[in-house]
């Protein structure tokens, strides 16, 4: 059994040293996120024995799931279709480059890269079938199931976003005049802005990452929401995919496959033990957050929560 104290221990002592740091600046290229506040930080370990530790800001830190949702259609769209339809549309591959690269799509196109990346989500996005109306009733439904409650889409936020999004534009017509997407691009990226809005707190995503921690089972309840096929690749995926262009340099320093949201959230796996949630919004130059890196690095550290020293100890 997990000893729950050290861990609690371990993610306050965490917390409040990453409260410490004020790097970092909000994601204010999307102006409703310059509007949260600063400090608020917050972090959950979701452990597959189905027990729940939070620290910080947890219970009252509601903030966008942005980017860290991109694994929502990818996870739905390989338990509905198969990974051989799903990555007929995007690639599997690091792009080395940011996350709103159009530039990429010109060189290596016309398949993304990946499915993290905004073009890789928006061809995602762009696959599934039916209006606006019904492509983000799919969304709330996968939601439910991966997050363990239902989500609200922050209008405020996917207005903003579909205010400021000439990059995505951009993407999204280079996918449409690469045959990856048909139909009105306007719609497909109203449902991209949709997802990247759902809202919550690091509980809900932590129920996510421990989903795939325990190999697609909800832990504490043994119910299998998930192919064993599909947390494979997911896992694989976030670890070399999810952190765009410090993907390599998060990796080494953690060894918990993750995924990054521009409003400051990190979600990440540690397999067979644990899902974790981080959010605060000052984020770094590649969209991740100061202080959640922080706190995922002394996790890692002190619980010993690196992939690599957990098989070497083996």
């Amino acid at each position: 059994m997990p000893d729950l104290v050290a861990i609690q221990s371990a993610l306050d002592a965490a917390v409040a040293k990453a409260r410490r740091n004020p790097e970092g600046a909000p994601a204010d290229y999307i102006p409703e996120l310059a509007n949260v506040p600063l400090e608020r930080t917050s972090a959950a370990v979701h452990l597959t024995t189905g027990d729940y530790l939070a620290a910080g800001d947890a219970a009252q830190h509601v903030f966008t799931f942005q980017s860290s949702a991109k694994l929502l259609p990818l996870i739905g769209l390989l338990e509905e279709r198969g990974p051989v339809e799903v990555f007929g549309s995007v690639g599997s591959e690091p792009s080395g480059d940011s996350f709103g690269s159009v530039a990429r799509l010109e060189t290596h196109g016309p398949k993304p890269a990946n499915p993290l990346i905004n073009s890789g989500a928006i061809a995602l996005c762009g696959q599934l079938p039916g209006t606006v109306e019904r492509r983000v009733a799919w969304i709330a439904h996968w939601a439910d199931k991966l997050y363990g409650a239902p989500l609200l889409i922050d209008e405020h936020v996917r207005e903003s976003e579909r205010g400021s999004a000439d990059r995505n534009r951009s993407i999204a017509y280079f996918l449409k005049h690469g045959g990856i997407i048909s139909g009105d691009v306007e719609e497909t990226l109203s449902v991209y802005f949709a997802l990247c809005s759902l809202s919550g707190t690091v509980k809900e995503a932590a129920h996510l990452t421990a989903v795939l921690a325990n190999g697609g089972v909800v832990p504490g309840s043994g119910r299998r929401v998930l192919s064993k096929q599909t947390v494979a690749i997911v896992v694989a995926i976030m670890a070399t995919c999810g952190m765009y262009n410090e993907s390599g340099n998060y990796l080494v320093s953690t060894g918990m496959p993750a995924k990054s949201g521009v409003s400051g959230v990190i979600v990440a796996v540690v397999p067979s033990v644990a899902g974790v949630a981080v959010s605060s919004p000052r984020v770094n130059d590649k969209g991740g957050s100061v202080r959640g890196h922080m706190i995922l690095r002394d996790l890692s550290r002190t619980l010993g929560w690196h992939f690599a020293l957990a098989t070497a100890s083996k």
